[in-house]
């Protein structure tokens, strides 16, 4: 009956698995003159109306502009090209968001994302697994 249980349990997690998932945020860029950031929930959703903090490379304590994305989740921004480095772009909404780094100066990156590769997933859902064998395997061992 124990087992029963547990595989029940594992089950309604996993069917579950993608609403925990979804809490995160993908965010990419592209770069031209002007940089343009495009904010998407795990599960491709545009974050609408979420905050944008600009932090310049030379000043990471005070936000070097705030504002917010558009409708569908983009926002685009001209940086200031004498301050050379990594800029922080972070993007937040409900709880949900993260950060970006777009390097300016000598070496031009035309395009970066932020995210989890997929070997990085794959082995996340291997450990979720495995944290489910062991708990199952502890919970129906023999009481001597």
């Amino acid at each position: 009956m124990n087992r029963k249980v547990v595989l029940l349990i594992i089950g309604l997690f996993l069917l579950h698995f993608t609403v925990v998932f979804a809490h995160g945020a993908k965010i990419t860029y592209e770069a031209n003159m002007q940089y343009e950031i495009v904010a998407k929930y795990d599960d491709g959703t545009p974050m609408s109306d979420a905050q944008v903090i600009i932090y310049a490379p030379d000043d990471l304590k005070h936000p070097w502009k705030k504002d917010f994305c558009d409708k569908e989740g983009k926002y685009t921004f001209v940086a200031d090209l004498q301050k050379k480095g990594t800029w922080t772009i972070q993007i937040r909404k409900a709880g949900h968001g993260g950060s970006i780094y777009i390097p300016i100066g000598e070496e031009v990156v035309e395009s970066g994302q932020m995210g989890y590769t997929p070997i990085q997933k794959g082995i996340m859902a291997a450990c979720v697994v495995w944290g489910f064998v062991g708990t199952g395997l502890y919970f129906s061992r023999r009481k001597k």
